[in-house]
């Protein structure tokens, strides 16, 4: 297995308690990223707009797509590329640079 088949994730769970998701790789580390970082938008005439109160129950629906590169949420429109997940983006410019700005 290359280095990067690695880097794929292997499982993926939602953890109502802390609100976080987990992600499991290949290569076994586990990786943790709160709902909250996580820029969830939906497509409306011109313009993204942020979803609208994604239940525990929605969130628990998530899976591994894409051979492990990505992670799914089909019901809320969602998915997460793992390398950028890995890298720390976490959605579009504009919210990378709202969450900077939140950081500071």
């Amino acid at each position: 297995m290359s280095s990067e088949e690695l880097k794929l994730a292997e499982s993926v769970v939602y953890d109502a308690t802390t609100r976080e998701v987990v992600v499991t790789l290949r290569d076994s580390s586990r990786h943790v990223w709160p709902i909250g970082l996580l820029e969830m938008v939906e497509s409306k005439a011109d313009a993204w707009v942020p979803l609208t109160g994604p239940t525990d129950e929605q969130l628990s629906n998530v899976e591994v797509y894409g051979g492990g590169r990505y992670i799914l949420w089909d019901e809320l429109g969602q998915v997460f590329k793992i390398a950028d997940l890995l890298a720390g983006v976490y959605g579009r410019e504009e919210w990378m640079q709202k969450l900077m700005a939140m950081a500071k």
